[in-house]
């Protein structure tokens, strides 16, 4: 290292000014270093002249505060010497402690390249933090010995395994799990050989090795005695004495899963009861309102059409379905009168029809449907222009089961008999909702319905469900 006297020190500068000009002009030099994960820095006699971006965020600067500076200023008292004995090298590479502009110190690795610049010895330094890296193999060198302890009282089963699965480390719940009475009789063995889903396995191994995994995963065990059993499992990439290994841990849950797939099937034991219900509410409107009740089944029919064709998931199709078979029931509060009416409503009489989607959505209220079945009844005429009724939402106030239902609705409706008029042709239909698309209807609602059309969907051959 040199003193700093005047003369240095305008050496220093000029040099310094003299490599940023080269280092502007080259700009696709410039932009690699720019964009490099690494520290990049030149020394001339201890002082840095040059760095990137990455180097000064490294060490908590900012590029134009460390121009100029020593070297020295970046490193902790003990770990000086072996700074200077490294920069003094021909080349070479080591790890060693650095300090940042607020003190903190950090682990680092350095690469110093000798290289020569108009008769001037520099030294080309990369630097990369690798202060997690290091802390969590130095932990795990440090504390073997509590570290298994540790798994040695865990619940849960604990194995390292190699790239190609081969276990490297066990601890006894591991080795229990796995249908071994000791630790040393499951080492070398492979982990594949124990699971029925290998393909499962390995893809999440692949994706745990990228750093796009670690999520809990489930899969059959068979184990060194025979015995089949569910585990759960969650992994992590790590280094293990010194090479790439996967850390796992599992536990059993196939008494879990049994629970669980027990509750599953009282849910869906539930839901048949549910939607039986539904069914029967349905039919029993045909008693009373034959036209009503074909109507609600055909827009079923459409309404889980359109849905599926937009890629909803299944059971939000299953919601739209249950509401299309009930989305009229509060017309049993309208007089027949005025509902089988061959002419024409009056303004009283509309009024009344008006009311039927309130009547409905109250009387669908008290039943705990997984959807949302009551909102999407009493939303089913309004329209996104704020036009429709009862409470003239508008857009987003409307919610898209509803823009789905309101669709297939108008569809089913204009293309059916009616006692106050007669039926619309389906070119007819489907021309009034192109005509409105956007304006009273959702637009890509209505563009989902007439691909459907286009792909021969007919309210006679079509199916309530998917």
């Amino acid at each position: 290292m040199i003193k700093n006297d005047k003369t240095e020190i305008k050496e220093i500068k000029d040099l310094s000014e003299k490599i940023q000009k080269i280092i502007s002009k080259e700009k696709l030099f410039n932009n690699l270093l720019s964009l490099s994960n690494d520290g990049v820095a030149l020394d001339y006699k201890g002082y840095i002249i040059y760095c990137n971006e990455k180097y000064a965020e490294i060490l908590g600067y900012k590029k134009e505060e460390l121009i100029g500076k020593n070297i020295l200023i970046l490193f902790t008292p003990h770990t000086e010497n072996l700074l200077v004995k490294r920069i003094e090298e021909r080349d070479g590479e080591s790890e060693i402690v650095c300090k940042k502009k607020d003190g903190r110190e950090i682990y680092v690795k350095i690469k110093v390249k000798n290289v020569n610049f108009e008769g001037k010895k520099l030294k080309f330094i990369t630097l990369r933090d690798i202060t997690d890296e290091k802390l969590v193999v130095d932990e795990i060198k440090d504390s073997r010995e509590k570290y298994k302890v540790l798994t040695e009282t865990l619940l849960d089963g604990i194995i390292v395994i190699d790239l190609k699965g081969n276990i490297l480390f066990s601890n006894l719940v591991g080795a229990n799990l796995l249908g071994f009475e000791k630790v040393k009789d499951i080492i070398g063995k492979n982990i594949f050989k124990f699971v029925k889903e290998r393909d499962l396995l390995k893809n999440e191994l692949k994706l745990i090795y990228e750093n796009k995994g670690g999520y809990l995963i489930e899969y059959e065990i068979k184990d060194a005695k025979g015995s089949k059993f569910v585990i759960e499992s969650i992994g992590q990439r790590f280094k293990f004495d010194g090479q790439d290994a996967f850390l796992l841990c599992f536990r059993d849950i196939t008494e879990r899963k049994l629970i669980i797939d027990n509750l599953k099937n009282s849910i869906e034991k539930q839901k048949t009861i549910l939607l039986q219900s539904v069914n029967t509410i349905s039919e029993i409107m045909a008693f009373r309102d034959p036209y009503t009740a074909k109507h609600q089944k055909s827009v079923a029919k459409l309404a889980v059409k359109i849905a599926y064709e937009m890629g909803f998931s299944k059971s939000l199709i299953e919601g739209i379905r249950i509401a299309s078979l009930l989305h009229d029931i509060g017309k049993v509060y309208i007089p027949t009168d005025i509902l089988l009416k061959p002419g024409k409503l009056n303004g009283i009489e509309w009024e009344f029809i008006k009311m039927h989607p309130i009547y409905g959505a109250n009387i669908v209220k008290n039943i705990q449907f997984p959807w949302d079945v009551r909102k999407i009844i009493l939303q089913h005429h309004e329209r996104i222009d704020g036009s429709g009724y009862p409470n003239g939402l508008k857009k987003e106030e409307i919610i898209i089961e509803t823009k789905i239902l309101s669709v297939a609705d108008v569809v089913e409706a204009m293309t059916s008999y009616r006692p106050y008029r007669t039926k619309f042709s389906l070119n007819e239909a489907l021309e009034e909702i192109k005509k409105f698309k956007g304006l009273l209807y959702d637009k890509e609602v209505v563009e989902t319905c007439l691909t459907v059309f286009k792909k021969g969907f007919t309210f006679e051959n079509a199916e309530e469900g998917i």
